[in-house]
């Protein structure tokens, strides 16, 4: 397409996009109302399976309306087309566009309720602005204002609707592609602009370990009751709270300690927040004991990106490896998860790793759990390309054998639920794509006036789930802030319409 014409086409998109201003923010809240978490809580799965179905809804009458065909599976999965008659004897390629109506829990402080979809000052407040729901209200208008600008793509589109993409299990995108097929080349609008080509794999470790029971500190009586932390394995811990309780002869001794410990603890850490919560509930000293809640506090953020956030069941762990009236079971699996959680590049795994495309290997300590006999701990891995995940898991066992061995703890690891995902790199040169590429390069140029060079990410996207598939935007390297899991994920009223304007000026350079 020559340069005249692609400059009269986003104009003529530009014009059309400006009517529908009004219905696109509109849209973009609505889809936000819809509390869509997966993978939390028994309240949040029973909202979850009735939220999802009536989003669903709403997606159809919103496609029908604008003279797409909708189709669903089972609540599962759904997909929005766009298909032109083809010639006499030929096929048509299939352009895919992924992405996903599921959320993750919002966690932390949010200005505005993470379900209203609120906007204040040019900005769209909401769980999902971001990730991934908002984009694909963007891939949609795209979709309706190419083709209102009588856009005729030398491909069909397919706006397939995922389910199940936080969750980690993709039955979702498994089902689509048994039942559908796979598109021939596409995108997911879950990353960043310009265009990432590359992406590390994952891999979830557990560490599980049991112990027998032991009595209380025989000096303070003080006894370990439990530590819990995180949400889900793919967003760095806000939050991790240690539950002691000791007699209440002992009361006075242990808080001050206590007390003398945190303070300590948080000088010597810039950044930790600890926080010491007596229990002095009535019925705990009818028992004759007292118990105190320790509560680390860190900072939410995707586990591609620990250094985006910070983690509180590191700072728990490295507060209580030092506490030598521990149970001694406890006290060794504490350090030990606390040295696996002690480097976010992998190191301590000997699985430290770089790409010069891709990026360096990233892993954090996302869940834990430790009670009086028994714990839990789950390493979220990101292993760069070149660094396997079978790799991965063989320097895991080999570490937790050493520290078995030099404990006499034993410490099991296994994936957790056995999926993996390997690092992919999509050559953007690679024979049968190059049109599909330069579209989304050109429609990024021809909105931005910035170059579309490829970029790569430590995120996993449905990219990995598709063959040929890239992701490409919503927020832009440099630009936008970056808030997917976090508290208060937003994006501003000119970044949606910029998206839209690049995603539908990509589909027209598909003519």
């Amino acid at each position: 397409m020559s340069e005249p014409r692609a400059a009269e086409l986003k104009k003529r998109l530009e014009s059309l996009l400006a009517s529908l201003d009004a219905d696109l923010l509109r849209d973009s809240q609505r889809i936000l109302t819809f509390e869509t978490v997966s993978g939390g809580n028994p309240e949040q799965e029973a909202k979850y399976r009735q939220q999802i179905p009536a989003c669903l809804l709403w997606l159809r009458e919103l496609a029908t309306r604008m003279g797409f065909e909708f189709r669903q599976w089972d609540n599962k999965v759904a997909e929005i087309e766009w298909a032109e008659v083809a010639e006499a004897g030929t096929t048509r390629p299939v352009m895919g566009i992924a992405a996903h109506i599921d959320v993750v829990t919002p966690a932390g402080r949010w200005k505005y309720g993470p379900f209203d979809g609120t906007i204040d000052q040019g900005i769209l407040y909401g769980r999902g602005t971001q990730d991934d729901k908002g984009p694909l209200i963007q891939a949609l208008y795209a979709m309706y204002i190419a083709k209102e600008a009588g856009v005729v793509p030398s491909c069909d589109i397919r706006l397939i609707i995922g389910t199940k993409e936080e969750t980690g299990d993709w039955s979702d995108v498994e089902f689509y592609i048994k039942h559908r097929g796979a598109p021939d080349f596409g995108f997911t609008p879950d990353a960043e602009f310009p265009l990432i080509t590359g992406e590390k794999g994952m891999i979830n470790l557990e560490f599980t370990a049991t112990w027998p029971a032991v009595a209380a500190n025989a000096e303070t009586g003080m006894e370990w009751i439990s530590l819990k932390g995180g949400e889900r394995s793919n967003i760095i811990p806000a939050l991790s709270e240690v539950l002691l309780r000791f007699p209440v002869e002992s009361k006075h001794a242990v808080m001050k300690e206590l007390v003398r410990e945190t303070t300590r603890f948080t000088v010597e850490n810039p950044g930790s927040n600890v926080t010491l919560i007596p229990n002095n509930e009535t019925d705990s000293a009818a028992k004759g004991y007292y118990e105190a809640l320790v509560s680390f506090v860190g900072k939410a953020a995707h586990s591609s990106l620990p250094d985006k956030g910070y983690n509180a069941i590191t700072d728990s762990l490295r507060f209580f490896a030092d506490v030598e009236t521990l149970p001694p079971a406890v006290r060794a699996y504490i350090q030990f998860l606390a040295l696996m959680a002690s480097a976010t590049d992998g190191s301590p795994l000997q699985i430290d790793s770089t790409h010069p495309f891709v990026g360096a290997t990233t892993a954090a300590l996302t869940l834990c759990t430790i009670e009086p006999t028994k714990g839990f701990g789950l390493l979220n891995v990101r292993p760069t390309m070149g660094m396997d995940c079978a790799t991965v898991l063989a320097n895991a066992r080999a570490a937790t054998a050493a520290f078995a061995d030099a404990t006499g703890l034993e410490i099991t690891v296994e994936p957790r639920g056995g999926r993996t995902v390997e690092a992919i790199y999509l050559d953007p040169e690679k024979p049968g794509i190059e049109q599909f590429i330069n579209a989304l390069r050109s429609g990024y140029q021809g909105v931005t006036g910035k170059p579309g060079e490829p970029m790569s990410i430590g995120g996993t996207t449905y990219a990995k789930a598709f063959p040929n598939f890239c992701a490409f935007g919503p927020v832009e390297h440099g630009v936008d802030e970056e808030l997917a899991h976090q508290a208060d994920e937003h994006l501003a009223l000119d970044s949606i319409r910029r998206n839209t304007l690049i995603y539908a000026l990509s589909i027209a350079m598909m003519g």
